[in-house]
């Protein structure tokens, strides 16, 4: 039945209460476990199921406008899912990213409920990746790493103009705003101020080529970092240097995998090279680092 507002010339639509209550319990699977897919992986998966919404269209079908939306903000949340995945990882395994988190604070609540392995999940509650600059900042933070260089910084760049695009899409259905207008560029954006998002199937390749190449491109670079901090790193002063890497491939298997494991896909075309390939390298390029020198 409509009710309406205490004055009669305020009830200018009707409203109708809903039938039933919102109880957020019944939307979560319970009985889903942890993946055993690396971050890349799982960023891989997402991203394919965004794409069957459109990659499959006739060449003379374009994708609607709120589907372009909703399938922006879905790329947008793989590539901070794919973070999230990585950051979590690297903290439950890598010594120095957990050296690196050893003054950060979590919440009593999450302590209470959250699962050892699960409390690095909580270091990030405050962080979001929904900005360019959030990728770098959260990794040197979190995972002790230097700023990104190169490809991966200039990718990150054009990432950062795709969540203003994510920014006029979460808070004005796709309209550009002007803090959105100004930094992407006000003078070559002013004529569009107020003007809705359109993604096409051209616009809608070029930004997953992006996104996908953004995180092949982070991934490579933190993995490079984080192995090379592995054998050439202190944890602390006076401590040996790296992790105690013997360069023997049975012994130093076990705790490789641990690292091999966050980094390599299965899925990807090409799949990672071998975990003994990756390994071979890696030594070859450390191996006359000695995990005993001290200073």
């Amino acid at each position: 039945m409509a009710t309406t507002a205490l004055e009669d010339y305020a009830a200018i639509v009707a409203v109708r209460n809903p039938q039933r209550r919102i109880d957020t319990t019944t939307f979560f699977n319970l009985n889903e476990g942890e993946t055993e897919r690396s971050p890349y992986d799982q960023f891989l998966h997402n991203s394919v199921q965004l794409n069957k919404y459109w990659a499959l269209l006739r060449p003379e079908e374009e994708i609607d406008p709120e589907m372009g939306i909703l399938l922006l903000l879905g790329y947008v949340s793989a590539i901070e899912g794919y973070m999230r995945s990585l950051i979590r990882r690297l903290i439950n395994c890598d010594p120095f990213s957990q050296k690196a988190c050893e003054s950060l604070q979590v919440a009593y609540g999450a302590v209470m409920h959250h699962r050892p392995e699960s409390l690095s999940d909580a270091l990030l509650e405050e962080t979001v990746f929904s900005s360019g600059p959030s990728i770098g900042t959260a990794l040197q933070k979190f995972v002790g790493s230097n700023p990104l260089s190169g490809n991966t910084k200039a990718l990150v760049e054009q990432y950062d103009a795709i969540c203003q695009l994510r920014h006029c899409c979460v808070h004005r259905f796709g309209k550009l705003g002007a803090k959105n207008a100004t930094a992407l560029g006000l003078s070559r954006h002013s004529q569009f101020l107020e003007k809705r998002v359109i993604i096409r199937k051209a616009e809608m390749i070029d930004i997953a080529d992006l996104l996908f190449a953004l995180v092949k491109s982070v991934n490579n670079e933190v993995f490079g970092f984080v192995l090379k901090r592995s054998a050439t790193g202190r944890l602390s002063e006076g401590a040996s240097i790296g992790l105690g890497w013997t360069w023997n491939v049975r012994q130093d298997a076990a705790r490789f995998q641990k690292y091999y494991a966050i980094f390599m896909s299965r899925n990807d075309a090409p799949p990672s090279p071998s975990r003994r390939e990756v390994y071979e390298k890696f030594r070859s390029a450390h191996r006359n680092v000695s995990a005993q020198r001290r200073s």
